[in-house]
């Protein structure tokens, strides 16, 4: 049995990963804080900024649309979904970035624990500093990045690079929101945080605070300016 199934598992080891790091990046980590808090963590239908509901709808649409192209795959094969074909050494990278990409997800998703939400939740959670946060203010969606962008080495196309691109632009505008959320409620906590701390990726990405808004506090949701 298992020397039939390997070859299955072989043949459709993209599509499988896509919907394994789809169940372990997003399903499982819901259940997981419903079952132990009773919350929803889905926080972006609960934001009343329009805008930050687009971001969030566009980031459902596009995890949505990457799982249908992994069951297209399964289904048509890479020829029919226009995939080039890369040398071996090229896969292999890919896959690496990809187990990276899904170990920094689920690790950060664990350390934050039951702060962790998907969008700005309207409840105040707590400022975690530690673990993976003391490199990067978003580690979560570090690794998503890398794991997405990991299917550009193991099965490039037109249709994955462009959504990739996509993606990027918005969680980059989801971190913005999330930012200023987290300076409303933690205030000079965070804005210090932030400014030694890069937004993705170590020594990149800082919050610029200027030293006279870290005394004001009132003004202190005004300083966010990256670079």
């Amino acid at each position: 049995m298992f020397s039939n199934a390997f070859p299955y598992l072989i043949e459709h080891s993209i599509p499988l990963s896509i919907l394994l790091f789809f169940l372990i990046a997003f399903v499982m980590p819901l259940v997981r804080l419903w079952l132990k808090t009773g919350d929803f963590a889905m926080a972006f239908s609960r934001n009343q900024d329009p805008i930050q509901k687009m971001v969030g709808a566009g980031i459902a649409i596009y995890m949505t649309g990457l799982c249908v192209w992994a069951i297209c795959y399964a289904v048509l094969g890479s020829t029919a979904l226009g995939i080039w074909q890369t040398p071996t050494f090229i896969k292999a990278i890919g896959w690496l970035i990809l187990a990276s990409g899904l170990t920094i997800t689920v690790t950060a998703q664990a350390q934050m624990g039951t702060s962790w939400r998907m969008g700005v939740d309207p409840k105040p959670t707590g400022l975690i500093t530690s673990g993976l946060f003391r490199f990067s203010r978003n580690p979560i969606y570090t690794g998503m990045l890398l794991t997405l962008y990991s299917y550009i080495f193991i099965s490039p196309c037109p249709w994955l690079i462009m959504g990739c691109c996509q993606f990027t632009l918005l969680v980059y505008l989801q971190t913005i929101y999330e930012e200023q959320s987290l300076v409303k409620v933690h205030d000079v906590n965070y804005l210090s945080y932030a400014a030694s701390v890069g937004r993705f990726f170590p020594n990149a990405g800082y919050l610029k605070v200027p030293q006279p808004n870290l005394k004001s506090q009132n003004d202190s949701s005004t300083a966010i300016n990256s670079f």
